[in-house]
């Protein structure tokens, strides 16, 4: 008998010990897995290194909570795959759509961003409304996808999609086309930088196409615990005014 009250006791401690390392961040007891996909300026690879804007809140995030854990880049499919069919995953950098809102659990926002139209700097042209695009010769925009989509919306007829984003930019920047929507603020600036361009070399109209926010997807099965834990992590990211200082990092 006494042998038996030693080996619980054996346990017992062990599992307080084990209790107080998880406490302190050191082994997380769920196996989480953290995916995204190539989407510059918020999640991409670099030299064989993943980063970008949400890929950097996420390891703030890490930081807060006092966990490590590997980010991986998944073709978009397959992370949907993934998230759909794993009770482990969380993905990021997401659209929060009415069409996904009840499959996943949420972490966010992590951003709330906009699209607008932009122009070259030395347009003196002013655009605040639909009927002033309406009025110029071309808009260049992606050949598919949410932005395309809405655009197909407005009924416009002087649209001239195109599938690559360096040549939106350059049509724009050459005069080619008097207008482009196809990224946010963060993406300007980023693909701008891609093309050695000044900063300014396209500037924000009036007008605002979309706004969205983004946010980290969690499986459905995933404990409420861990996704509180997470949430109030970024919560301090922002708090804290690290979530300011990686913005504008990708912002200028």
């Amino acid at each position: 008998m006494a042998s038996i009250k030693g080996l619980m006791a054996l346990l017992i401690t062990s599992s307080l010990v084990w209790g107080s390392l998880v406490a302190a961040g050191e082994t997380p007891t769920y196996g989480l897995e953290i995916i995204t996909e190539e989407w510059a300026p918020y999640n991409y690879q670099e030299n064989g290194e993943i980063s970008g804007f949400s890929v950097e809140i996420v390891q703030a995030m890490m930081v807060q909570l006092g966990e490590t854990h590997t980010i991986t880049v998944y073709p978009g499919a397959r992370g949907e795959s993934m998230l759909n069919h794993q009770s482990n995953i969380m993905s990021f950098s997401l659209f929060r759509t009415p069409e996904r809102e009840n499959h996943y659990k949420w972490i966010g926002p992590i951003s709330q961003e906009s699209i607008y139209f932009y122009k070259r700097k030395d347009d003196q042209r002013i655009f605040k409304s639909i009927s002033d695009i309406k009025k110029v010769a071309k808009i260049a925009i992606p050949h598919k996808g949410l932005v395309s989509s809405y655009v197909d919306t407005l009924k416009l007829t002087n649209i001239h999609k195109m599938p690559k984003k360096d040549a939106q930019f350059r049509h724009v920047l050459m005069g080619r086309a008097d207008l482009l929507a196809n990224v946010t603020p963060l993406g300007i600036s980023y693909y701008l930088k891609q093309l050695n361009e000044a900063p300014n070399a396209l500037v924000k109209t009036q007008l605002k196409l979309l706004e969205f926010p983004l946010y980290i997807a969690c499986s459905k099965q995933m404990p409420d615990n861990i996704i509180n834990k997470w949430q109030i992590a970024l919560d301090q990211v922002k708090a804290s005014g690290e979530f300011e200082r990686i913005y504008n990092k990708y912002l200028h």
